[in-house]
């Protein structure tokens, strides 16, 4: 199965697209991972990864978001020129309580 959900801060300033005659928001995200490592030391990777939203979602997230902001998202996984992609099908601010993922 090929859904990946992360918790990240928007790193990019939001500009929404034309395509394929719908709407299309691409960004990136900041996303940090800990783990343990031998010894039991605790180690906080940050990675930046990419994001794309469309139709609805891109607008959504364009009118309500900002760079700073930290969103969930649950994804799916895509590969695009050799650079992994992951495409947005929900969301959710941190701040809203409202929409379960």
């Amino acid at each position: 199965m090929n859904d990946c959900t992360f918790v990240g801060k928007i790193i990019d300033d939001l500009k929404l697209e034309d395509e394929q005659n719908t709407k299309v928001l691409r960004f990136s995200m900041m996303v940090e991972q800990t783990r343990t490592v031998r010894g039991g030391r605790r180690i906080s990777d940050k990675n930046a990864l990419w994001f794309e939203a469309w139709d609805s979602g891109a607008k959504t997230i364009f009118e309500n978001c900002t760079r700073g902001d930290d969103l969930v998202v649950k994804t799916m996984a895509r590969t695009n020129n050799g650079k992994t992609v992951f495409r947005i099908n929900e969301f959710k601010t941190m701040t809203d309580r409202s929409i379960p993922l």
